[in-house]
């Protein structure tokens, strides 16, 4: 795991950072890092989940059914966030118990992880690749 040391920034600690942290930092590749005012969780260059100060939420990137599901069936805690052509999800931790938490964090880091990082965790099911 890299920390990098940009620009800090005092902001508030997030909400279920330590475990998010821990959870993230234990899986292949990742690398953590304060850019912009944003706390981001990412492998190579690919984010996969980051905190944004100004909303106090955290945004996923999820499987795109995986997010859908969860938007219609559980919305007081994940929402659509708009990027472009791209849909993140908009994710209140304290919403999420810890195992609920590391399989969300899981899917996220899936959804970026190149296949080489990816065969390096063998206890995760492949990836639906579709052709």
């Amino acid at each position: 795991m890299t920390v990098s040391k940009r620009r800090t920034y005092p902001i508030a600690t997030p909400p279920k950072y330590a475990v998010i942290a821990k959870i993230a930092r234990a899986l292949p590749g990742v690398e953590e890092q304060f850019v912009f005012n944003r706390l981001w969780f990412r492998v190579g260059k690919k984010v996969f989940v980051c905190y944004l100060p100004q909303s106090r939420c955290w945004v996923f990137k999820l499987p795109h059914d995986q997010q859908m599901m969860l938007f219609d069936t559980r919305p007081k805690t994940f929402a659509p966030m708009r990027s472009g052509r791209m849909i993140w999800s908009y994710v209140k931790v304290e919403y999420l118990n810890a195992a609920e938490l590391r399989d969300i964090l899981k899917a996220a880091w899936r959804v970026v992880a190149p296949k080489k990082v990816e065969s390096d965790r063998p206890s995760l099911p492949p990836k639906k690749r579709m052709t």
